[in-house]
């Protein structure tokens, strides 16, 4: 009887190691997959980190001087740009950029997009989390509204009445100024979650 009992333990004891054991290796199984969706997912967003930091700064030379370009002609130090703009019989923004275009290419969020989706978020420390949000939401701001709200001016009729072609200049350096700006916030935001990540 009592050797049964001894067997019965033993094999009861047996029976709870291995299933804790089998629990063990499937947390490090699972520890181990969530480790690499992070990384996977922390290096895409350095990625695109990077790609959008790169667009950027090419947006800002040329909004800089477009900028620059629109108070000068404000300030009524680029006549011959002003005589230009009266050549046409609405607001041709091409006089001002060269024929170039405003935005040729977009800032992009998928990568981030996807790691919230996905949950893998969770597993960033909150301060990075902090960080990316602040990065991206200063992203659509930029994206949505401030390069929207030009473009929407531009193609206002009030805008393309060339009697207003002053009111319409200055509204645009005001615009352009508010940009310039974001785009300088954003430059540093970009740096500083490149930095929080890498570290």
């Amino acid at each position: 009887m009592k050797s049964n009992v001894k067997k019965y333990i033993g094999e009861g004891l047996l029976i709870v190691f291995s299933v804790l054991f089998a629990l063990f290796i499937n947390k490090l199984f699972d520890d181990y997959r969530t480790s690499q969706k992070k990384m996977i997912a922390k290096e895409s967003i350095i990625k695109e980190l990077y790609a959008n930091q790169s667009i950027l700064a090419n947006w800002r030379s040329k909004h800089t001087e477009l900028n620059n370009r629109i108070i000068s002609v404000v300030n009524g130090q680029e006549d011959s740009l002003k005589t230009e703009f009266k050549k046409y019989d609405y607001f041709n923004l091409g006089v001002l950029t060269n024929n170039g275009t405003l935005i040729d290419e977009i800032l992009t969020n998928t990568a981030w997009e996807s790691a919230k989706a996905t949950g893998i978020i969770t597993e960033f420390d909150f301060e990075t989390i902090q960080k990316l949000t602040l990065v991206y939401d200063l992203q659509k701001i930029i994206m949505n509204k401030t390069t929207m709200g030009i473009l929407d001016y531009l193609f206002d009729s009030e805008a393309n009445n060339m009697k207003n072609l002053d009111k319409t200049l200055v509204q645009l350096r005001l615009r352009f100024q508010e940009l310039t700006g974001q785009e300088e916030t954003m430059s540093t935001l970009y740096k500083e979650a490149i930095f929080e990540l890498e570290d």
